[in-house]
């Protein structure tokens, strides 16, 4: 995927986690997992975070950690972990730590081309007639 943040003037190029359908006989439930990679050529930063899956017994769902790199320097500038719907600590190379709690957040709504104006292959171009009879 790509994200621009027209504000900063930056564009993210990333991948995306791994969904398992977890609970299937019982009451399911949608896991993400693996590696997404996120960087920024403007900036020169990049980082990894790491879904992790709930092991078999015990242990918590929703984990994540995460490094952010400054690639011209080789320095590791913040790491993280916590929970991605929930909890996450950051802790920055001076040593300062911050913690933000998802769900307090401000959602903010998507800005999407008009379907008139995206390419035959995008996602809401390519399923709209499929969208329309759903909804």
């Amino acid at each position: 995927g790509v994200l621009y943040l027209m504000e900063h003037e930056e564009e993210y190029v990333f991948t995306l986690p791994s969904a398992y359908a977890r609970s299937i006989l019982t009451i399911p439930w949608v896991e993400l997992g693996g590696k997404v990679n996120i960087s920024c050529a403007r900036t020169g930063y990049s980082a990894t975070v790491t879904f992790h899956t709930k092991p078999f017994y015990g242990g918590k769902v929703h984990r994540v950690t995460a490094e952010v790199k400054h690639n011209p320097t080789n320095t590791i500038v913040c790491k993280a972990q916590g929970e991605w719907n929930g909890m996450l600590e950051f802790t920055y190379s001076n040593g300062e730590t911050k913690v933000i709690d998802t769900t307090k957040l401000p959602v903010i709504r998507k800005k999407i081309r008009p379907i008139a104006k995206q390419g035959p292959l995008e996602s809401r171009h390519l399923w709209q007639h499929v969208t329309n009879s759903l909804k």
